[in-house]
């Protein structure tokens, strides 16, 4: 998978694409929190991680002493290998405060619409196509807003986790996305 150096102060470098995707431009698989792989049904039931709280996350190993994924429920190191990371909540701040952001309509002619961060450091560009979520049986808003995880739970709400989450007006690093809902996932490179 290539990377983009966004030339970000941590040092992360960020896929060009989303896991499950070749070009960035396509939508990829969409997962679950703490799921490894995509499945054809997203409600409660279908989420091992989906009403654990923090202390449960943590006792069943889910989330490591970081308070993230732990590598067996991270999907982006499961199926890319070793280097590879869904972004914590910090780091997905990171490239949302270092990037100057435009909703992009028909992005390099694909009839893609999404978020195009362009960094404030390098000039490095990333796109995060607007891919929707999956939620039951269904695929919703794709095109018009985007979900992506990041492996941080929320601390307190024992269904929920931290995402990107977009659309055309607002682009921000939220605590509500669902555990079963299934998001996009834009992994990072150590």
């Amino acid at each position: 998978m290539d990377i983009i150096d966004l030339g970000l102060p941590s040092g992360t470098k960020w896929a060009a694409c989303n896991i499950g995707a070749d070009k960035p431009t396509e939508f990829g698989d969409y997962f679950a929190w703490g799921d490894t792989s995509a499945k054809n049904n997203y409600v409660g039931r279908t989420c091992e991680t989906y009403d654990l709280d923090i202390y449960s996350l943590k006792m069943e190993d889910y989330v490591n002493r970081r308070n993230v994924l732990a590598d067996n429920y991270d999907a982006a190191a499961y199926i890319l290998g070793e280097g590879w990371r869904i972004p914590s909540g910090e780091q997905a701040q990171e490239l949302i405060d270092n990037c100057n952001w435009e909703w992009v309509v028909n992005y390099a002619n694909t009839e893609i619409n999404g978020r195009l961060g362009i960094s404030k450091i390098n000039g490095a560009k990333i796109f995060l196509p607007a891919a929707g979520y999956a939620q039951s049986s269904n695929k919703l808003m794709m095109g018009n807003n985007g979900g992506y995880w990041t492996a941080s739970p929320n601390m307190v709400a024992s269904n929920r986790a931290w995402s990107i989450a977009f659309d055309s007006n607002v682009i921000n690093v939220f605590d509500h996305g669902l555990r079963y809902y299934g998001y996009s996932i834009r992994p990072v490179f150590k």
